[in-house]
């Protein structure tokens, strides 16, 4: 077998397992609880209720402010957007380090949503906490 031929086949292989990849990291079971956490303190955001994304945040996060700084920053952030039409999943990645974090298990959803005024992309960062639950740790919209 020549070299180029390796180096075809090789390729070959590389190009089907990263066809593979895909699929299984988007059902990766350490991120299914994650999103569908994630999901549900979503639709509290989508609805205005800041009180129940703030009980819905983990320590660090009610540590970082008050229910009525966060209720003021996600009426802010969120109204030139308008209401949510779609949300669609475009990366999910475990991670053991998250910017501005300590060490823990984190995992960073990313969503392209469609709302009513504009799109957007949303930057869901969810931290499993002691005891086991995971809890929302960062929340961005761009």
């Amino acid at each position: 077998m020549t070299s180029q031929h390796c180096g075809r086949r090789a390729l070959m292989v590389l190009a089907l397992w990263s066809g593979m990849v895909a699929p299984v990291l988007a059902q990766d079971p350490r991120t299914s609880e994650a999103q569908r956490v994630a999901r549900e303190w979503l639709a509290w955001s989508d609805a205005g209720d800041g009180k129940a994304t703030y009980t819905a945040a983990s320590a660090k996060f009610k540590n970082a402010l008050t229910v009525e700084q966060w209720e003021q920053a996600l009426t802010t952030a969120r109204a030139p957007y308008g209401a949510v039409k779609a949300r669609t999943l475009t990366a999910a990645q475990p991670v053991l380090q998250a910017a501005n974090m300590p060490d823990g298990v984190y995992v960073m959803l990313l969503y392209r949503t469609n709302f009513a005024a504009r799109d957007a992309s949303e930057t869901v960062t969810m931290e499993r906490e002691g005891d086991g639950v995971w809890r929302l740790v960062g929340y961005s919209i761009r």
